[in-house]
């Protein structure tokens, strides 16, 4: 009896819920604002003058000796392709009459809007995995443009070497401090002339680093607790807050679990081609529609200017 009672009266419950929405899914947008954003000049690619020789008649001479033959200065054109990127999004008429236009007496939330803000939320995700990916083509990712082979934006880096970043594999599979300390010594020697100012990695690389060395700032190494602005040291446990030689190392997340890459952040830019954009189609039916658009993708004024780290075990 008790049972079929409430039964009943569980049929009878309006359903009701917090006046919240509770979000579960995770969207990208971490690489993106850490790199300056710029602007398209025209044409389908974003086009970047490269000088990469200098007069090789520069020379010693005794009085009488001949000119000799005349040089110059040598550039090349770096072409980055640019990727468009969409979404559609679609309200029909029953939508519209049964939230009433997106009343709060008709919804938990307005779902209408909703639509439009995650929409944009889903587009950046994309855009931003798939520059942490490993493209050399449209779309050109971080790791494909921080890597020692493979022809990008139109030049190959086994005929013109100084267009290469500084690869190797790690020591063993765990990262060690030297592998740090060696690939910032390479990329600061003259051959590559690179400041490294940012190093990314995955968060669990992150967290493994940080069991390298222990508590920040007791061992005798490069690697310590970064200074906060008052001066003081910053030692939560966590490890966001950690540096290499005074370099922060910043963790992604869906970056590559093995792998650490050491960047000059005024190398590495943004362009946009076409800002997002969000227009209405024309109507076919009892619905609206609108298509959100996206073109761009992600540019090195200096692929050399780079180290990467490979081999490490992913778990």
């Amino acid at each position: 009896m008790a049972g079929t009672v409430t039964s009943a009266l569980t049929a009878a419950l309006r359903t009701t819920a917090a006046p919240m929405l509770s979000e579960a899914l995770f969207r990208n947008n971490e690489l993106m604002p850490l790199f300056a954003p710029v602007g398209w000049e025209g044409g389908s690619t974003k086009n970047y003058k490269i000088h990469y020789g200098g007069n090789a008649s520069v020379a010693t001479y005794a009085e009488g000796d001949a000119l000799g033959t005349a040089g110059s200065q040598s550039y090349l054109t770096a072409n980055f392709p640019e990727k468009h990127y969409r979404c559609l999004i679609q309200v029909t008429g029953h939508v519209y009459d049964q939230l009433q236009n997106g009343s709060p007496t008709a919804a938990f939330f307005n779902q209408v809007e909703k639509e439009f803000t995650y929409s944009i939320k889903d587009t950046v995700d994309l855009i931003t995995t798939d520059m942490m990916g490993t493209g050399l083509t449209a779309p050109v990712g971080l790791q494909g443009i921080i890597d020692s082979a493979g022809t990008l934006a139109g030049i190959d880096p086994s005929t013109y070497t100084w267009w290469a970043a500084y690869e190797v594999a790690g020591a063993a599979t765990t990262i060690a401090i030297s592998d740090i300390d060696a690939a910032l010594r390479n990329v600061r020697d003259p051959e590559y002339a690179a400041d490294i100012d940012l190093i990314l990695t995955s968060h669990k690389q992150a967290q493994k680093l940080k069991g390298v060395f222990g508590n920040a700032g007791t061992s005798n190494n490069s690697v310590r607790s970064l200074i906060s602005a008052g001066g003081y040291i910053v030692n939560t446990g966590d490890y966001t807050d950690i540096g290499v030689g005074g370099i922060p190392v910043i963790p992604l997340r869906d970056l590559t679990n093995s792998i650490f890459l050491g960047v000059h952040r005024e190398c590495i830019e943004v362009a946009t081609q076409r800002p997002m954009r969000i227009e209405p189609l024309g109507k076919v039916d009892d619905s609206d529609k609108w298509l959100m658009t996206w073109a761009g993708g992600l540019t090195t004024t200096n692929r050399r200017h780079a180290f990467k780290i490979t081999g490490l075990t992913a778990a």
